[in-house]
């Protein structure tokens, strides 16, 4: 059952309602943590989670213990009662036969086998029923998955790498963007991937999300002087000094990847795919790389693939003098996609290149780009113009004579707004454009561009939102395009309901009522908390709590709730004769609790305790020309006396130093007074201890 709750109703007014509520899971209840405690905006300037890779082969259908790696990015551990994102990153199989079978048998060189072994996307929200540090170390959850992951590294099995991650999701009452957020790039184990939950309102504040070119990535350009091998074939191992390296994607990891602009080296037992990483068949969503025209010397440069997900990436231009149609293969979209199952834009194919052109060098300006990373947010409100872009990366355009990389494929994004106005934010999930290069005067092949990504809302986004396929690139000649195709256009979905969403284990149900006023006052130190009301209906009693530092707090008492029909608002209050011998500053809060549990808190509220703590004594009294006046102070500090009488009429007044506990005072001021009853009155400026004083002469 998908019970992923929001709330159409929640109060905007600050202090109004704090929400605290219990997790619901396949059909469990547990516990939960994570609900904010308090009231409060918090100000958001970088990515909100952290990043765990599994470290360990399989979590089952059913499993509640993960062991996981340090954490990749991010630097808040894992508590109990967190949420949790698990999601499978990569995880296909591919017909790795050297043809046009390449990838899912049906004849174009590209694509995934659909079958049992397809896990890639899965993702499912979870409860940690144990803590972890940032080093890692053993995950137990609340409950079992629903979905089984996987995690191998190539050659298991015969297949690519599969892998998933889990993420600490946190929860916040109100979320402001601060700044524009990077999603961390993916690196092959962590990263791609950010999600934002709040259980009133997302302020996006004019800021952007950017996951462009944070999905897979592309592949690494290489500059080789010729190996062995045909011009038709689909599939080469990187250690042949020839064609061009896919992309990555969900059905693998090649071995060389692009990854901050700089090569990454896997190693020679880390191929990546079946029977080799190189050459124009695009492994799933991942771009295939070119095919050179002249394998032998490896100067018929041809261009790499363009990455996908909801579209179909583009074909790479044609060869170099050869003029065939051998560039990289598009990545296929991933027609499993729904809003309970995404995947990250694949990443482009390299072009293939001999004279190493472009910046940088050593032919790293061939690389395919990198696919757009994965966005979800969900709030109740998301308020303020902004912006989400997951766009696929755009392949080198500074190559001259080699061949062009591949663009990245559109990412993913989820926004969900209880409220369902969404035409403020903007969100861009674009292919890649594929690379182009000048081909020294003569047309060497561009790369082909990105397809489109994958959006889901559930109000209508600003018009300008877009999921289009990247451009192809462009050579010398004409036409320019050379043989390389443009991306298709991707899908959006602008009226995704919740249920469709995976389960997010968190309800905090509300009760509808609200709080009025709220105050604390030192009556003679006594503090007389009191507030008001309304629409108390569920609501069973109120308990008042106290704290000296205003963060951790104690239960006081508490009082039944009593609705009055015939008025608008309620009153109540309570008296903390138990706040001496404090002194200084005392924090209250009021908490409201439901019929079924609902909790909601008031505002903070603050009462001054006296320096004099009571005790308040005078002898002789009746007085004839002196008395002593004792008192108690609970801490050291300045206090006055002043005598009054009964008119309000100010005669004498002292200033004195008390120390804490027992403090005597000899007033020699009633010699000259007439007989009658006078007011003494101590004070540290706040509420005042007094007593009558009778003089007779």
């Amino acid at each position: 059952m998908k019970s992923f709750h929001l709330f159409n109703n929640l109060r905007s007014r600050l202090g109004l309602c704090c929400l605290v509520g219990s997790l619901s899971l396949i059909s469990v209840v547990v516990a939960a943590q994570t609900c904010p405690a308090t009231i409060s905006t918090t100000p958001i300037s970088t990515f909100p989670n952290t990043y765990f890779s599994a470290n360990q082969s399989d979590l089952l259908a059913g499993g509640k213990n993960i062991t996981i790696g340090p954490a990749g990015y991010g630097s808040t551990p894992i508590t109990s009662g967190d949420i949790l994102l698990i999601i499978q990153m990569q995880g296909a199989e591919i017909n790795a036969s050297n043809g046009v079978n390449y990838g899912n048998s049906t004849g174009i060189g590209t694509g995934y086998l659909s079958n049992g072994n397809l896990m890639a996307g899965y993702m499912e929200y979870a409860v940690a029923a144990t803590s972890v540090p940032i080093t890692g170390g053993s995950l137990t959850l609340k409950n079992g998955v629903t979905h089984s992951y996987h995690n191998s590294q190539y050659p298991s099995a015969g297949d690519g790498q599969y892998s998933f991650q889990i993420l600490r999701v946190p929860v916040y009452y109100r979320a402001k963007l601060t700044a524009n957020i990077t999603v961390p790039t993916w690196n092959g184990h962590t990263g791609g991937v950010m999600v934002m939950y709040a259980t009133d309102s997302i302020i996006m504040n004019g800021d952007t999300i950017n996951a462009v070119g944070s999905g897979f990535r592309g592949g690494a350009g290489r500059q080789l002087s010729g190996g062995v091998g045909s011009n038709a074939d689909y599939i080469t191992l990187s250690t042949n000094n020839a064609n061009g390296s896919k992309g990555e994607g969900i059905a693998g990891t090649p071995r060389f990847t692009i990854y901050n602009n700089a090569l990454v080296d896997s190693g020679s037992s880390l191929e990546g795919y079946p029977s080799g990483s190189y050459a124009e068949g695009a492994p799933a969503n991942a771009g295939g790389g070119g095919t050179d025209g002249n394998p032998s010397g490896n100067t018929d440069n041809c261009g790499g693939g363009g990455g996908g997900n909801g579209g179909n990436g583009g074909n790479g231009g044609k060869s170099w003098s050869s003029n065939l149609a051998i560039g990289g293969r598009g990545g296929i979209a991933f027609t499993q996609v729904s809003a309970s199952r995404l995947v990250m834009g694949g990443g482009g194919g390299a072009g293939t290149t001999n004279n190493g052109t472009g910046n940088p060098g050593g032919g790293l300006a061939s690389s395919g780009a990198a696919g757009g990373g994965i966005v979800i947010l969900m709030a109740n409100t998301i308020s303020g113009t902004g912006v989400i872009l997951a766009t696929g990366g755009n392949a080198n355009s500074t190559v001259t004579n080699d061949g062009s990389g591949g663009g990245g494929g559109g990412g993913s994004v989820i926004v969900y707004s209880a409220t369902g106005n969404l035409t403020n934010l903007t969100v861009n999930a674009k292919g890649g454009n594929g690379g182009s290069n000048t081909g020294g005067g003569a047309a060497h092949g561009p790369g082909g561009g990105g397809g489109g990504g994958v959006i889901y809302s559930n109000s209508a986004l600003n018009a300008s939102s877009s999921t289009s396929g990247g451009f192809n690139g462009s050579t010398a000649g004409s036409p320019s395009a050379y043989g390389s195709l443009s991306g298709t256009l991707g899908s959006s979905h602008q009226n995704m309901t919740q249920v469709q969403m995976a389960t997010f284990p968190l309800n905090c149900a509300i009760l509808p009522m609200s709080f009025v006023s709220v105050e604390a006052k030192n009556q003679s130190g006594n503090i007389a908390v009191q507030w008001s009301v309304a629409n108390e209906a569920g609501t069973s009693e109120y308990l008042i709590e106290r704290s000296a530092d205003g963060n951790t707090f104690m239960a006081i008492g508490s009082v039944a709730c009593q609705p009055k029909s015939s008025v608008s608002f309620s009153q109540y209050s309570y008296n903390d004769q138990n706040a001496l011998p404090a002194s200084g500053t005392l924090y209250y809060r009021v908490k409201a609790i439901g019929m079924s549990g609902q909790i909601i808190y008031s505002w903070v509220v603050t009462a001054k305790m006296n320096a004099v703590a009571g005790g308040l004594s005078v002898y002789p009294n009746p007085v004839n020309a002196t008395t002593l006046v004792s008192f108690a102070a609970a801490a050291q500090g300045e206090v006055s006396l002043k005598v009054y009488d009964l008119s309000g009429n100010l005669f004498w007044q002292k200033a004195y130093q008390a120390n804490a506990g027992m403090n005597s005072v000899q007033v020699d001021a009633f010699r000259t007074v007439p007989n009658g009853v006078y007011m003494l009155e101590v004070s540290d400026g706040q509420a005042p201890v007094s007593t009558k004083i009778m003089v007779r002469h």
